[in-house]
């Protein structure tokens, strides 16, 4: 990583005249333009062509901080078509802009037919700086340019910077893949290098400072719904001009933080929420049920773009608000009643997990609660009706701001492992000799499993949730009669959501003479279907999110028959989960224990053969027959 000076902000220096005049500025003496005849296709890659659907054959992209803090950004694109979805892409292409503050050029939009014969693409400029590139015709076998470059004449609305991420490869095969950043004095660079270890040129031209990846021949990495986000798992490169949090946080703090007088709504209904709470812990509960539960979530159309949290009485009134709105009006709630809460923002792990140098790439807004101890609780009043404590594992491990300092300050969100996300399940039941078991059932959820629940059924009334449960319960076991289905506290956010029901499962063994053939019918089942269906993979794979499967059965069995080659006991373990199960005999009783804990991560390609030997064997495992034979007279 390059080093940066010690310092909380870097001055920009004297204006520069394009930037006075709102003109175009040169970045070609960075890198100089590669042009189609350099990049020009060949029949070698028409294989790749039918595989990939498309090929890269120049991705040329730099970006430029200038004295003055305004940043020029140029891309230079080619790319040779074939399938379908890649061509539909390309029919139109659009940009936006600020006319007031920045400018946008195409400077080379063109179609590439199969003859050697080009088209010169269609520009349409429209209202409220908006560009619209139209490519024709296209077909299978076309290549297509387009070259653009924006212009800002303001710094950023966080401070005279520059700061973002380039992949350094990508989903499809790139020929040529050249980034160029360039800063000028008196800012300097720092970048991180992630999933790969190819630092960069660099050199010294006039009063910038130019660092350049010039790449060749990147191979595609194929993808699916079971990829992990690609700053996982390729190579790509973080850089900023910041040297620290403080103008993040200082942004941040003028949009979401809760003014220092709090309004008398607040104050009262404060006071209102937490008159019959008994402790601390109590009134926070109380608060955050409120801003939880009774705050839906949202905003008006009208609002959407708006960055600063909603005025108060708007909010009161529609009861309505985003994650912003939501943790900024449960820190006003809490501190009223003396309580220390401070609102962080974050980048929820559907985005990647590896932390990012200082820049505003967050989209997540929480609320951190310290008690008298200085312990930490972090609480979500956006993510769903979460129970009180429980935190989305979208939030957990992730790297937040904290905006209670000048400068912010950072933390890493608790990960609770699968234990925190959890369903557990107590069955009691009956197995018929004609292969019928009838079974009541006790489940208990927490974590992202008990808000998924209430997201569902909250709002509903019982009658509407015993059918719609009746079926999604039904839904994963086939035949089965579902009876009594009853949620017991889906309102109180205090405690874990249960529910209980009975089931029958007709015909559910096979009888062979004297023997019956009975398949326990775990809940969270494993699966093969989808996560380890083929013999190898190209990319990794995402192992399933944490969470806990804890089942326990207490059967009793038909007159006469008993348990063969019990009791029976299988534990599996990997990096990626763990599993064990337990079937034995006990006064005439089958009793049957099971835990998944499923641990999250990635697979990477290498390791796909481990993870695909343990899923296997869990498979199977769940799919055992258990014995039972009829004792002879």
């Amino acid at each position: 990583m390059n080093s940066s000076p010690n310092v909380t902000s870097v001055k920009p220096r004297r204006k520069l005249w394009r930037t006075r005049f709102k003109l175009a500025r040169n970045v070609l003496p960075f890198a100089p333009r590669i042009s189609y005849a350099d990049v020009i296709p060949d029949s070698a890659i028409d294989g790749e062509l039918q595989h990939w659907g498309e090929v890269i054959l120049l991705s040329d992209l730099v970006a430029v901080l200038h004295r003055d803090g305004t940043i020029t950004r140029r891309a230079h694109h080619i790319a040779s078509l074939h399938a379908n979805e890649s061509l539909s892409q390309w029919d139109e292409v659009f940009r936006f802009y600020d006319r007031q503050t920045a400018l946008h050029k195409i400077q080379t939009a063109k179609v590439y037919l199969p003859d050697g014969s080009q088209r010169k693409a269609r520009k349409v400029v429209q209202p409220y700086g908006q560009i619209a590139v139209q490519f024709y015709p296209l077909r299978p076998g076309v290549t297509v340019e387009l070259e653009e470059q924006q212009d800002f004449f303001t710094p950023d609305r966080i401070s005279a910077c520059m700061w973002g991420q380039e992949y350094l490869r990508y989903s499809i095969p790139c020929q040529r893949l050249r980034c160029t950043i360039a800063v000028a004095e008196p800012f300097e660079l720092q970048y991180e290098l992630h999933q790969t270890d190819q630092d960069p040129s660099s050199w010294k031209q006039g009063t910038y400072q130019v660092y350049q990846w010039d790449l060749q021949a990147l191979p595609g990495y194929e993808t699916d719904d079971a990829t992990p986000h690609p700053r996982d798992v390729i190579p790509w490169v973080d850089f900023t001009t910041l040297t620290n949090w403080e103008p993040i946080a200082k942004f941040y703090r003028q949009d979401l933080e809760p003014p220092s007088k709090i309004p008398v709504q607040i104050q009262k209904l404060s006071e209102d929420l937490t008159r019959e709470s008994d402790s601390t812990e109590d009134k926070i509960y109380s608060l955050y049920k409120y801003a939880s539960d009774d705050v839906r979530y949202g905003r008006h159309p009208n609002e959407l773009a708006l960055e600063k949290t909603r005025e108060v009485g708007s909010m009161l009134e529609d009861m309505r608000g985003d994650c912003k709105d939501k943790s900024s009006l449960l820190v006003s709630l809490l501190r009223h009643q003396g309580i220390e809460a401070e609102v962080a923002v974050l980048l929820t792990r559907a985005n990647g997990t590896i932390p990012f140098l200082p820049g505003a790439r967050f989209d997540h807004a929480i609320v951190c609660v310290t008690d008298e101890q200085g312990v930490r609780l972090w609480l979500d009043p956006a993510g769903g009706p979460m129970t009180f404590k429980d935190l989305p594992y979208n939030d957990q491990g992730m790297q937040a701001l904290l905006l209670n300092l000048p400068a912010g300050e950072l933390a890493t969100i608790p990960c609770g492992g699968p234990e925190s996300h959890q369903v557990h399940r107590q069955c009691e039941g009956k197995l018929s000799e004609d292969c019928s078991y009838e079974f009541g059932t006790n489940v208990s959820t927490t974590g992202d499993t008990a808000m998924e629940f209430r997201l569902r059924y909250i709002n509903r009334n019982e009658e509407y949730q015993s059918l719609t449960l009746e079926r999604e319960l039904a839904s994963s076991l086939t035949g089965a009669r579902i009876d009594a289905p009853l949620f017991h506290n889906l309102t109180d956010l205090s405690q874990p959501v249960t529910y209980s029901c009975k089931m029958t499962l007709d015909q559910w063994a096979r009888k062979i003479e004297d023997i019956i053939l009975f398949r326990v019918p775990w809940i969270g089942a494993m699966h093969t279907v989808a996560l380890v269906n083929v013999q190898k993979r190209n990319s990794a794979l995402q192992a399933p999110w944490p969470i806990r499967f804890s089942d326990q059965h207490r059967i009793e069995l038909p007159p006469g028959y008993h348990g063969y080659g019990l009791p029976y006991e299988q534990r599996f373990e990997c990096e990626w989960g763990r599993y064990e199960t337990s079937i034995y005999e006990e006064d005439s009783h089958l009793i049957c224990h099971r835990q998944v804990d499923h641990l999250g991560g990635i697979v990477r390609e290498e390791q796909y053969l481990d993870f695909k030997q343990y899923w296997e064997q869990c498979t199977r495992a769940d799919a055992l027959d258990v014995v039972l034979m009829k004792k002879p007279y």
